[in-house]
């Protein structure tokens, strides 16, 4: 008798524990997209050596010559984040 009765019992009672998230509905109000936006970085230039324009000589024998050549300033690049990476809900067509 105690066999029958506890799965009875169970049967039973499913209704009553079932019946709450059966009874909601809701429906889709909005829909969004998950978009990944890039870090932002400020960047920074560093002067490490000036510019200059120079006499050289150049070749060998007679076919030495004397030449101007000029360097171009040499900077450093520096980059500091500003905005760290991050998602954003982008809203979109429901599917």
């Amino acid at each position: 008798m105690k066999k029958i009765a506890l799965p009875a019992l169970a049967l039973a009672m499913a209704p009553f524990f079932s019946a709450p998230a059966a009874a909601w509905e809701g429906h889709v109000v909005e829909c969004f997209d998950k978009v990944y936006v890039a870090p932002e970085y400020k960047y920074t230039k560093h002067l490490v050596k000036h510019a200059k324009t120079m006499l050289e000589h150049r070749g060998k024998g007679k076919h030495m010559q004397v030449v101007r050549v000029h360097y171009p300033a040499i900077y450093e690049e520096s980059r500091t984040m500003v905005r760290p990476g991050h998602y954003v809900m982008k809203p979109a067509k429901c599917k």
